[in-house]
């Protein structure tokens, strides 16, 4: 990733389990993984940034897994960055949308959102 100047890597269903706390992870970059403990399935949402970003809480959510950080950049506003999953069939709710922009003046959500046409 460094090789190529990437900064941020937001990745989805990653079936990571929590006594692998160390999966995934490469050099240079910090982890920010919220691990599912609740299914046999270990997936919830991973970013891969540089050490200038700080996690952040992110709110309940009734159907959406997520994880955040923000970034500082000078001369701007606070930048808030969220890696989402919507695990199928569930549907995209407005609450959770609302909840996850409520987190900052400039709120970015990358990510799966499983959407069906």
């Amino acid at each position: 990733m460094s090789e190529n100047s990437i900064d941020i890597a937001l990745v989805q269903e990653t079936y990571l389990k929590p006594n692998r706390p160390k999966a995934c992870s490469i050099a240079g970059y910090v982890q920010l993984r919220t691990d599912r403990t609740y299914s046999s399935k270990g997936y919830r949402s991973v970013l891969q940034t540089l050490p200038t970003l700080w996690p952040i809480n992110i709110p309940p959510l009734t159907n959406m897994e997520a994880t955040g950080c923000r970034l500082a950049m000078t001369g701007h506003s606070t930048l808030v960055i969220v890696s989402v999953y919507l695990p199928s069939p569930k549907r995209l709710l407005q609450r959770d949308l609302r909840a996850l922009f409520a987190l900052g003046d400039a709120v970015i959500l990358f990510g799966d959102f499983n959407c069906k046409t």
